[in-house]
């Protein structure tokens, strides 16, 4: 550790020479060389620095997993992680049930679209026509009737 290196909470006191009404000239201050410079900070801010400085390494150490200010909040982190888990859970649930909501959904639209083409299918199968059409496959003659239709009612 170098000179320059050192932190002292104490100020530093200079001997600055003050002029006095006697004399008109003033001494001036000597320029400390570098490997003197001491820095100086308020007490206050240098237990900030140490503190800051403590918890950093034990963090990277693992000292902060037995600190016992820390362990007071491990209820915490536990409940913490205990509801991102079932968040979690909860979403991928949602996820999964979107999946086969959308694959049922997808079932019903190519059922109905199967039921309406066997519709067209059997009205198509169930005309004049199509009836003629397979009566004369089978050799069967049929004739039509034109008269108009009448409609007999039950007294």
């Amino acid at each position: 550790m170098s000179n320059s290196d050192y932190i002292d909470n104490s100020t530093l006191s200079t001997t600055d020479a003050k002029p006095t009404a006697d004399d008109n000239t003033t001494t001036p201050q000597a320029e400390p060389e570098m490997d003197q410079v001491v820095i100086t900070m308020p007490a206050k801010l240098k237990r900030a620095l140490i503190a800051t400085v403590q918890f950093i390494r034990s963090l990277f150490t693992g000292e902060v997993i037995i600190n016992p200010t820390v362990s007071k909040g491990y209820d915490y982190l536990a409940y913490i992680a205990f509801l991102m888990l079932i968040s979690i859970v909860t979403l991928f649930s949602s996820l999964h049930m979107q999946i086969r909501e959308n694959h049922l959904s997808e079932q019903v639209r190519l059922t109905r679209e199967r039921a309406v083409r066997t519709e067209e299918q059997r009205i198509k199968a169930t005309t004049h026509s199509a009836i003629v059409r397979a009566l004369a496959e089978r050799g069967i003659d049929i004739t039509d009737c034109y008269e108009p239709v009448t409609i007999i009612k039950k007294e």
